[in-house]
């Protein structure tokens, strides 16, 4: 099961790690750092039905927004394995530090953990992309890191 989790609960619990990532293609804006799991560098492998923990620090949203919308897309050779974020659980404000509304030039950090990572596909290297839209569907922030999706 999917939860949103405060930074301040969450951060003395987990030991996260630096991984690589890069900006998406639509130039929104990136955080300054991204921790994911035990990830480190570009050495990042996520084992399905194993907890995913992820924490964007630094992101400063060109935008204000009352709403923030989480959308994950994990992508095979180019191609979308699949994987969806459940809707009752895709209101990112509560994964937000502080929560909503997001203020356009204020830094803000995002939280994301999933209990049980449901994949439908495993074994396999993976572009995972990771966006959060506002209001009228602008792009507060958005990144992506390689990793590889692994049987327990």
């Amino acid at each position: 099961m999917f939860k949103f989790v405060l930074v301040a609960a969450l951060v003395p619990a987990l030991a996260l790690a630096n991984v690589n990532f890069r900006a998406c293609p639509n130039r929104a804006p990136t955080p300054t750092s991204l921790k994911v799991n035990d990830c480190y560098g570009d050495n990042c492998v996520l084992v399905a039905r194993k907890p995913l923990r992820a924490q964007a620090i630094g992101i400063v949203s060109r935008y204000n927004s009352n709403t923030a919308t989480i959308k994950i897309i994990a992508r095979f050779l180019g191609k979308d394995v699949g994987y969806r974020v459940r809707p009752e659980l895709t209101n990112a404000c509560k994964g937000v530090v502080g929560g909503c509304p997001i203020v356009a030039g204020r830094t803000y950090n995002f939280v994301f953990v999933d209990e049980v990572l449901e994949v439908p596909a495993v074994n396999i290297p993976v572009e995972i992309e990771v966006s959060v839209s506002g209001d009228r569907g602008v792009v507060l922030g958005c990144v992506r890191f390689d990793a590889w999706i692994a049987r327990r």
